[in-house]
C-alpha cells in the first residue's frame, strides 16, 4: 500500500515520520493552513528526507508561475492540486509543469458517482475526499467511503478525508484503494504529529496490504 503523511511543517516531524518508511510526505503550501511552510522551511524539511521518500507540494491557489518555480526550488516530486474547478488554461499549464500531479475530487455527501472516474487533464493520480467548506486538508471531514466500491479509475486512487488508525481499514476494505493520504488523523495537534498514531496507522494499512496480497496469491 502507498501511504502518504501530509502537512509536514518541521525538520523534527519530517524525521519521525521516514523512520515509519512511507512512499511520500506532503507540504502545504497555503498561507491560511495550521500547517503551512514558506519555501526556506520547505526546502530544509525535504533536504532532511531519504531521496526515496516523494515530497508531494500541496496548493490551492492558481499562482502557476509561483508553483512552477517553487517546484524547482524545493524540489517537488509530485504536485497535489487542492483548488478545486481549474479553467482550461490551469490544466495546461498543470500538464506542463514538468512534474507529476495529483488531482483532488471532493464526494458531497449523496452524491451519485459513476462507475469509472478519471483524473482531470494529464494528472497522474486521482485522490478522493469528503468535500468541506473547511480550509483544504486536514480538517478530519468524515465521510461515506463506501460510495467508492466498485468505482474504476485508470489512474492510481488514492483515499483520503478524516482517515485514522481507528477507521483505515474499514475505509480500504470500502475502497480498495492504490493509496492512502492522511494528516489530522496522525497528530496530536494541528501541524504536530504523533508518534504513537503513527505507529498506528502504518501498522493498520500493511496488515491490509498484506492481507490483500495474500487474497490474491
Amino acid at each position: 500500500m502507498w501511504i502518504k503523511i501530509c502537512g509536514i511543517a518541521t525538520v523534527e516531524d519530517a524525521r519521525m515520520v521516514a523512520r515509519c518508511k512511507p512512499d511520500a510526505i506532503g507540504l502545504v503550501f497555503y498561507p491560511r493552513s495550521s500547517r503551512f511552510v514558506d519555501v526556506d522551511r520547505a526546502r530544509v524539511i525535504a533536504d532532511a528526507l531519504p531521496a526515496e521518500i516523494r515530497k508531494v507540494g500541496v496548493f490551492v491557489d492558481p499562482d502557476w508561475d509561483g508553483i512552477r518555480s517553487l517546484a524547482r526550488t524545493v524540489p517537488l516530486d509530485l504536485i497535489q492540486w487542492h483548488g478545486g474547478d481549474l479553467s482550461p488554461e490551469g490544466l495546461e499549464r498543470l500538464d506542463a509543469m514538468g512534474v507529476p500531479w495529483i488531482d483532488v475530487r471532493k464526494i458531497r455527501p449523496g452524491e451519485p458517482l459513476p462507475k469509472d472516474i478519471s483524473p482531470r487533464g494529464g494528472a497522474s493520480y486521482l485522490l478522493v475526499e469528503g468535500a468541506s467548506d473547511r480550509s483544504p486538508g486536514g480538517n478530519r471531514v468524515q465521510w461515506d467511503r463506501s460510495v467508492m466500491r466498485g468505482v474504476r479509475c485508470p489512474s492510481p486512487l488514492i483515499l483520503s478525508g478524516g482517515l485514522d488508525p481507528e477507521n483505515v481499514l474499514d475505509a480500504l476494505r470500502a475502497a480498495c484503494p492504490f493509496g492512502v493520504d492522511v494528516s489530522s488523523g496522525v497528530e496530536s495537534r494541528p501541524g504536530k504529529k504523533d508518534p504513537g498514531l503513527l505507529e498506528a496507522f502504518f501498522s493498520e494499512v500493511r496488515r491490509y496490504g498484506a492481507t490483500f496480497q495474500d487474497a490474491v496469491l
